[in-house]
């Protein structure tokens, strides 16, 4: 069966594209010769293009004569894109595809005013103990909340454990301990990991998504038992995990964060 032909498109288009591709990639104006090496191209020719970019607003020329910079249509052009973006529907894309992977239960929580809300989630092969559930989820007890205890301000989440602690603690962990512990997780792994000692053998693992922002907009879990679930970053569905959350963090526009040492495991 023979592949269908290369549709035609407007290289002028995708040559000006390399061009702001280049400026975008610095932080700095760049000059002319930088911006058309950055984009494959003379000076000569890159400069006939910046022209028409300059005249569109789609690049401006700065303070420093023969240095560019992306322009003020641009920014409109990547904020309407960020307005644009379903957070939610990003997300939910990803829970179906780590659970397509792994064959393990995963779920999408969101933190709110209450606490972290499950918004969404796929029963996998292997189920837990415990049967996965939409709706307020505890802090202290799920890797989703334990991701966004490692993840928001102190003030955001330690009064919410300390109400859970009251009424009875997941963890023999003191709140502000709790949080520590999952503020080093995520620092050093880049994901925090929950494993119950109730006779359930539950075992989870959430890694945070991020928008454009560096705001961490969702959870992303994987849900299994303590004898099936890899929690090591070299197993299957830990790799899977980090590679979900960083597909979904980068179409919301942001950057994933790189560990920093050792991992949970």
């Amino acid at each position: 069966m023979s592949e269908a032909p290369a549709r035609r498109g407007i290289q002028s288009i995708e040559v000006a594209f390399r061009l702001l591709q280049a400026m975008q990639g610095s932080p700095r104006p760049l000059p002319l010769r930088e911006i058309a090496a950055g984009a494959g191209l003379s000076p000569s020719a890159a400069n006939n293009y910046l022209v028409s970019l300059v005249r569109t607003g789609l690049a401006a020329t700065d303070a420093k004569p023969g240095h560019y910079r992306l322009g003020p249509s641009a920014v409109a052009l990547g904020m309407s894109a960020i307005q644009q973006i379903d957070g939610f529907e990003i997300a939910r894309q990803e829970v179906t595809a780590l659970r397509d992977i792994t064959r393990h239960s995963a779920a999408v929580t969101a933190w709110t005013g209450d606490g972290p809300v499950s918004l969404f989630k796929q029963e996998g092969d292997w189920r837990s103990a415990l049967e996965l559930r939409t709706g307020l989820l505890s802090i202290t007890a799920t890797a989703a909340g334990k991701a966004f205890a490692g993840c928001l301000p102190e003030a955001a989440t330690m009064p919410l454990i300390s109400r859970e602690q009251g009424i009875g603690s997941a963890t023999g962990l003191s709140g502000m301990a709790f949080i520590t512990a999952a503020q080093r997780e995520m620092r050093e792994a880049g994901y925090v990991v929950i494993r119950r000692d109730d006779g359930t053998g539950y075992a989870s693992a959430a890694a945070p998504i991020r928008d454009w922002s560096g705001t961490v907009r969702f959870a992303l879990s994987v849900i299994g038992s303590q004898g099936s679930l890899g929690m090591e970053r070299g197993s299957a569905e830990i790799q899977a995990l980090l590679s979900c959350a960083a597909r979904a963090t980068a179409a919301l526009g942001g950057t994933a964060q790189m560990p920093a040492g050792p991992v949970p495991g």
